[in-house]
């Protein structure tokens, strides 16, 4: 291969017998870690684009896969850099706990078990072996966010974000503005598509945005077949199913007497 890019594409395309013949040629602990290298898996709408951006928006249907690719985000963060602050801010704390730490799809489930990072629930922390640090946060709870500096964060399903009283807005705003630690912070906001303004701000941004749009369909290898022929069978062709599936970001309501 000319480079390591070149095999990742590779490997993503190879049938499951050469990547078994390769597995084969592995050492023990090679073996070990083959399930854990998300380059060899992830695709490339899931891999952080290149570039001088400051938020990467990833705004795509249910089971796109947008959870693991802000988790694995998230660990390659505070692998490269044991100086990291890293912020993970989700709808509540539980959701925060439930999805992007504990989840089949978080941050933990990620992590080879013999690198796995310190949970601390009690202090809304996780600690990594090298010294980096993750802070969880609830967007219900803006307040929270002003005064800690981070260097990074990842915000997930903005689009379900309070938005009562402006609290969506006020948290990320609170973010950026302690966003100042380190020399390259960024931000991984991922989100099926809702209209709500936090969403829409972000969409008509043009400064240093970065954004990934995908649907269910784009990880069908990894979804169960009856749940797809579900899916297409009850909301193909259906408003629900053009944002929560195909990941459109719907600036009216069906059958709405105003439009926006």
């Amino acid at each position: 291969m000319a480079d390591d890019e070149d095999s990742h594409a590779w490997l993503a395309r190879a049938n499951n017998a050469d990547r078994q013949s390769i597995a084969r040629k592995l050492t023990a602990a090679e073996r070990d870690e083959w399930n854990y290298d998300w380059t060899r898996r992830a695709r490339d709408s899931q891999r952080a684009p290149e570039g001088d951006w400051h938020c990467w928006l990833i705004m795509a249907g249910r089971g796109f896969g947008k959870t693991r690719a802000g988790a694995e985000w998230v660990l390659s963060i505070a692998d490269a850099d044991p100086d990291a602050r890293i912020a993970l801010i989700g709808a509540s704390l539980g959701e925060v706990r439930a999805v992007m730490v504990e989840g089949e799809s978080g941050i933990l489930a990620c992590t080879a078990p013999w690198r796995r990072p310190d949970f601390e629930p009690s202090l809304h922390r996780i600690r990594f072996p090298n010294g980096a640090l993750a802070t969880l946060y609830s967007a219900a709870e803006p307040e929270t966010l002003r005064g800690p500096q981070h260097s990074h964060a990842w915000c997930d399903e903005i689009g379900k974000w309070p938005t009562s009283n402006g609290r969506a807005t006020a948290c990320w705003d609170n973010l950026v503005l302690g966003l100042r630690h380190g020399k390259d912070q960024r931000i991984v906001a991922t989100t099926t598509p809702r209209a709500v303004p936090l969403v829409r701000r972000l969409v008509q941004e043009q400064d240093r945005i970065a954004i990934t749009r995908g649907s269910t369909y784009d990880n069908a290898a990894n979804l169960p077949g009856m749940f797809l022929a579900t899916m297409r069978r009850q909301f193909a062709g259906t408003t629900l199913g053009r944002q929560e599936l195909d990941g459109v970001l719907l600036e009216d309501i069906e059958g709405a007497l105003w439009s926006r």
